[in-house]
């Protein structure tokens, strides 16, 4: 059985600031590594972003993640 589709409304509220901000550069093709480095952060801490984001709004991969914030309009084209 399929795991619901999280509320899209949810989605914007459920991240913190970094978490947006890291998955925003996720959508840009941008790797952990590539993050880190522009933020000024370690690869570790964008992964535990990355997870900690999935686990808020029930994603269960990074590109579900990043569908899901784009459907919120936190990643725009």
């Amino acid at each position: 059985m399929a795991t619901p589709e999280p509320d899209i409304s949810d989605v914007r509220k459920a991240l913190t600031a970094r978490q947006t901000e890291v998955v925003r550069l996720a959508a840009l093709g941008l790797t952990a590594k590539e993050t880190a480095r522009r933020l000024g952060i370690s690869k570790t801490t964008v992964d535990e972003h990355l997870a900690e984001a999935r686990r808020r709004v029930g994603a269960t991969t990074k590109s579900h993640l990043v569908g899901l914030a784009v459907a919120a309009g936190i990643v725009f084209r």
